[in-house]
C-alpha cells in the first residue's frame, strides 16, 4: 500500500474537495468537506481496496491522513 495512492482514495471520499488538497500531515477532519457521508465513503473504499473494515471511533480517532493510513497498513 502506497500513500501517494492512499491520500487520492481520501480526496475522493471528501465530496467537493479538489485534487492534491490533502497530504500526510492534514488534519483530514478539520476540512470543510469532512462529513458523515465523507466517513462512510472513506470507510467503504477502505474495505474495498484493502479489505479492512473501520469502525467509525477508530477513523476519528487518527489526527492526520498519516495516522490514519497507518491505522489501515497495520490491519492489513
Amino acid at each position: 500500500m502506497q500513500i501517494k495512492i492512499f491520500l487520492q482514495q481520501l480526496e475522493e471520499s471528501l465530496e467537493g474537495l479538489d485534487s492534491g488538497t490533502v497530504s500526510e500531515t492534514t488534519v483530514f477532519k478539520e476540512l470543510k468537506e469532512w462529513d458523515s457521508l465523507a466517513i462512510l465513503t472513506l470507510t467503504d473504499t477502505i474495505d474495498l481496496e484493502y479489505g479492512v473494515l473501520l469502525k467509525k471511533a477508530e477513523i476519528e480517532s487518527c489526527e492526520t491522513a498519516q495516522s490514519l493510513f497507518d491505522l489501515v497498513q497495520s490491519k492489513v
